[in-house]
């Protein structure tokens, strides 16, 4: 019986020591903290990320010293691009925010039923992201068209991946329609890199800085990068849906002095490639490289052009383009059977009201002077300038109905042409050729002037209802003189269906 006592004395002894020990521990921490800067840290926000340049601001040093003179300690979790995690551990409120893409989002938010909303666009690929490939296997995107044979170097269910994706919808790119012997799946742009350089793939879709190493190598050239493209592929930051509503004044304040470390790093771009050199172990030149394939979105962008808070005449929301666009590639390449967004509603996923907020904080409510995006200026050109263009690639060919023999638009051609417009609003750096086709049936020199007809009414068409500089486009009636090639088994009747036509090439501006 005594050794019964003397076991239980023992054992509540060693309890007793534990709990004291915890205590010991739990009070060596408060003290830690009392006598410490963390005593002034009143809220922790935590920040899902990845390695891509346009993130690091969000977790600089200006942004966490700014967020600490607040009380708030701000720490980012690098996941090396597991978006799938990053959206579980948005849901579970393990991270109070998280960054990704948009078509990203669209395509896994889904599972974890959609757990932030979108509050800011950081930033656009332009330059980050391009196809580059050998001169000998390809120099445009129609070169990248039936071909069996190629085999293109790729990191699935990357930002690249869309930049693909996105061709193969505007470009008509069937190979590119779905995944399958033409991808050669790699881990990172690096391991793409090697592929293409070892001679083991036909071309590669990389990021910065691997787009400029492949590029310095003789017979490599780029076929499309996103410095080319507009609103496609675009990074967003999201918020915790409760966090949001419990603390806006937590989501106020980081978003506030993100804009503001923006601000200081666009004044300072040197200390930015000094961080940046520092974090990413890459040299200077590499990281002023990777740098401008970023091009971050400022407060008064959000505000005027991404959820259009500020009240203007011409009001944009190129959020919900981008995400409507998005939608739109994804269910044509088959990674989406159908709209995720409960109701179908874009609204769902978007919380205008923090940049509302701050940009009447700091701007005021009258409208400021912005200039917004807008195709660069296209001197014009002659004939054999036009010719001597680079052509980039053909845009999916939509069947424009013209009345009988005529020029006229059909009510159907025009809807056709609001969604060609669609598409080429993504591109706007490159010139249009507008070629017209007819039958084999007539003269060669009425077919041509028919031909021609039906390009300038195209023309026109774009340029009256969709502004689209007229110097930016070229008609021209080819009449019969380039027929398709007849498929394998294809009926004289198909055949001869598919012969007028009107062809939209995109052309590279410099001559």
């Amino acid at each position: 019986m005594n050794k019964i006592i003397a076991a239980v004395v023992v054992v509540l002894g060693m309890g007793g020591l534990l709990v004291l020990k915890n205590i010991t521990v739990e009070q060596s921490e408060q003290h830690a903290i009392s006598t410490s800067d963390a005593n002034a840290m009143t809220e922790n926000v935590r920040i899902g990320v990845d390695s891509w340049a346009g993130y690091y601001l969000l977790c600089s040093k200006h942004q966490r010293s700014s967020l600490r003179n607040k009380g708030i300690r701000s720490t980012c979790e690098d996941d090396n691009a597991d978006l799938q995690s990053r959206f579980v551990k948005l849901r579970t409120g393990e991270l109070d925010f998280a960054v990704t893409s948009v078509d990203a989002y669209l395509a896994l938010g889904q599972d974890t039923q959609f757990p932030g909303t979108i509050i800011a666009v950081i930033d656009e690929s332009k330059g980050g992201d391009a196809v580059v490939s050998w001169d000998d296997s390809a120099t445009s995107i129609d070169d990248l068209k039936g071909n069996p044979e190629l085999r293109v170097a790729l990191t699935k269910d990357s930002p690249s991946e869309h930049l693909v994706r996105s061709l193969a919808v505007h470009f008509d790119v069937d190979t590119f329609k779905q995944r399958g012997n033409w991808l050669v799946n790699t881990d990172g742009a690096e391991q793409a890199y090697q592929q293409l350089i070892n001679k083991q793939v036909d071309a590669a879709v990389l990021w910065e800085p691997y787009v400029t190493k492949a590029l310095q190598t003789k017979g490599v050239n780029k076929i499309i990068g996103t410095e080319d493209t507009e609103r496609l592929i675009v990074d967003v930051l999201l918020v915790n849906r409760k966090f949001a509503n419990e603390k806006p004044e937590v989501v106020e304040a980081v978003l506030g002095d993100y804009f503001e470390t923006l601000k200081f790093y666009k004044q300072n771009p040197q200390s930015l490639v000094k961080e940046l050199v520092k974090h990413t172990g890459l040299k200077s030149g590499a990281v002023q490289s990777m740098l401008k394939g970023v091009k971050w979105a400022t407060l008064t962008d959000n505000a005027y052009d991404w959820f259009s808070t500020v009240n203007q005449a011409s009001s944009t929301e190129y959020l919900i383009d981008v995400i409507d666009s998005s939608l739109n590639i994804l269910k044509d390449t088959g990674v989406l059977t159908a709209n995720p967004i409960p109701d179908e509603n874009p609204y769902l996923i978007t919380q205008s009201t923090f940049i509302e907020k701050l940009y009447e904080s700091k701007v005021g409510t009258l409208p400021v002077a912005h200039a917004t995006d807008s195709s660069n200026s296209f001197p014009k050109l002659s004939e054999d300038e036009w010719e001597n263009l680079k052509s980039v690639g053909t845009l999916k060919v939509r069947k424009i109905k013209f009345s009988r023999s005529s020029g006229q638009l059909s009510l159907e051609a025009k809807r056709m042409l609001d969604k060609a417009a669609q598409d080429l609003a993504h591109y706007p750096n490159f010139r249009i050729l507008i070629k017209g086709h007819t039958g084999l049936n007539g003269t060669a020199a009425a077919n041509k002037a028919l031909s021609q007809d039906r390009a300038d009414a195209v023309s026109r068409y774009l340029s009256i209802t969709h502004g689209i500089a007229e110097n930016r486009m070229f008609a021209q009636g080819v009449g019969s003189d380039e027929p398709l090639v007849r498929m394998p088994n294809e009926s004289r009747r198909s055949f001869k269906y598919r012969l007028p036509r009107v062809e939209l090439i995109l052309k590279s501006g410099a001559i």
